[in-house]
């Protein structure tokens, strides 16, 4: 095993961490943890100090750490095929079988699965398809994407524009044009305090009204939303919200793609966040466990 202080080294001289300070981190001025291990909902740091993981490691590690059947379900596959491409009708029985649980699991109106690297690239690769089915109607015209402030589908380019928060766009030219965003379904940062909840729903849905009439509903191709807001917040949507975002999509023939990377398997109570909250979505991103 490397020491703890020659790994504390290595990892300021040689690892760049995403949302940490470059400079700070290797000059020892920020924080520093090394996880060596973990166990069921706790983490363990290579100082011995044992952590409950609320996080589940970035929502990915839902089925909990050190779980022996499925390191041992990786290993196998790992051995018997570590992997083959999906292009040109190839397959294999795990890609194949992965398709079929997902299908028989998915909310209506779901048809196939389409396999990528993880969520951001799934968020891209629905956009791209957004593009691709409107083109071939066409309807050329019909390319924006309307996101919500506060959401998160990840920091690519697309990604990254479609991500409602300031930190991913600032300095990097983000986000793109073509992309634009809705007021956050987030009750507690309601515009008036009086409102009560039936009202601040009203007010979204006349907010996103607005902003369709504003950008012209010819030219607008999919609305993007996280059933529950994520690193938003963790924030719920008001009662009656996704009904009223759905009547108005269906009303300008609007696609809808619901971000289910952090909302689905179960996380919310039903397999997926469409099904808890009544949300007929065309597209959906899965990803995280």
């Amino acid at each position: 095993m490397i020491a703890n202080d020659q790994l504390a080294q290595w990892d300021r001289e040689n690892f760049f961490h995403p949302s940490t300070h470059l400079g700070q981190f290797a000059r020892g001025e920020a924080p520093q943890r090394i996880i060596s291990g973990g166990e069921g909902s706790h983490i363990v740091d290579r100082d011995g100090n044992r952590l409950l993981d609320g996080f589940a490691g970035l929502y990915c590690v839902n089925a909990g750490y050190g779980r022996t059947r499925i390191s041992e379900a990786i290993a196998k596959q790992a051995h018997d095929l570590a992997y083959y491409h999906s292009y040109a009708g190839h397959g294999s029985e795990a890609s194949i079988t992965l398709s079929k649980m997902v299908m028989d699991r998915a909310p209506e109106g779901m048809a196939r699965v389409y396999f990528g690297l993880g969520g951001s690239d799934a968020n891209e690769t629905n956009i791209k398809l957004v593009w691709y089915y409107n083109n071939i109607r066409g309807l050329p015209e019909k390319k924006k994407i309307i996101s919500r402030w506060r959401g998160y589908h990840g920091s690519g380019l697309m990604s990254g524009s479609l991500t409602g928060l300031e930190l991913f766009h600032k300095k990097f030219d983000l986000p793109l044009s073509g992309v634009v965003h809705a007021a956050a379904p987030y009750y507690y940062r309601r515009p008036e305090i009086d409102m009560t909840e039936a009202d601040f729903t009203a007010w979204l849905i006349a907010d996103l009204e607005a902003l369709i009439a504003r950008e012209g509903p010819e030219t607008i191709a999919a609305f993007i939303g996280e059933p529950v807001l994520g690193t938003g917040g963790i924030v719920p949507p008001p009662a009656g919200y996704w009904q009223g975002v759905q009547e108005v999509l269906a009303r300008h023939d609007i696609l809808l793609i619901a971000d289910e990377v952090i909302t689905g398997f179960g996380r919310l109570g039903s397999m997926f966040g469409s099904d808890h909250y009544g949300i007929k979505p065309d597209l959906i991103t899965i990803a995280k466990g």
